[in-house]
């Protein structure tokens, strides 16, 4: 149990990495929910991390370059190969990347940027193929 405890920790951090503390220049960053990273977002005018744990894996959204810039990551720690769409919803409107095929052990990142979101909150959409759509809990954007 201490395994995968600590497995754990080491996953949450490197989802972390990915999400709130990527420069705006790179593709996409995800996080998780851990007090220092959301910490040292705010700090730097960044909203999130959010987070929601699946049954393999962890799901994240959080924004950055000044909130215009939605970053999503999704972990998968074990079941087989899936394919997913990312997406967000600020309101009754949603939008989704096109499909991706993740497997075991593998974490995928995607971003929208250059998103016009105003002070409305944004929800991270997992959409993953015949087995239903996955969100986040809501994140506000503290850049407006």
């Amino acid at each position: 149990m201490l395994k995968r405890a600590r497995a754990g920790v080491i996953f949450a951090s490197s989802l972390a990495a990915a999400i709130g503390l990527a420069s705006p220049a790179s593709a996409a960053t995800p996080s998780t929910g851990d007090s220092s990273v959301q910490a040292a977002a705010a700090g730097i005018r960044n909203a999130g991390p959010s987070c929601t744990s699946l049954s393999n894996g962890t799901f994240c959204v959080g924004l950055i370059d000044n909130g215009r810039t939605v970053n999503l990551v999704y972990g998968k720690t074990g079941g087989g190969k899936v394919t997913v769409k990312f997406g967000y919803k600020k309101g009754n409107t949603s939008h989704f990347s096109e499909g991706f095929t993740v497997s075991a052990g593998q974490t995928k990142t995607y971003a929208f940027k250059n998103q016009s979101l105003g002070c409305s909150n944004v929800v991270g959409i997992l959409s993953v193929a015949d087995q239903g759509r996955f969100e986040t809990p809501p994140l506000h954007n503290t850049n407006c």
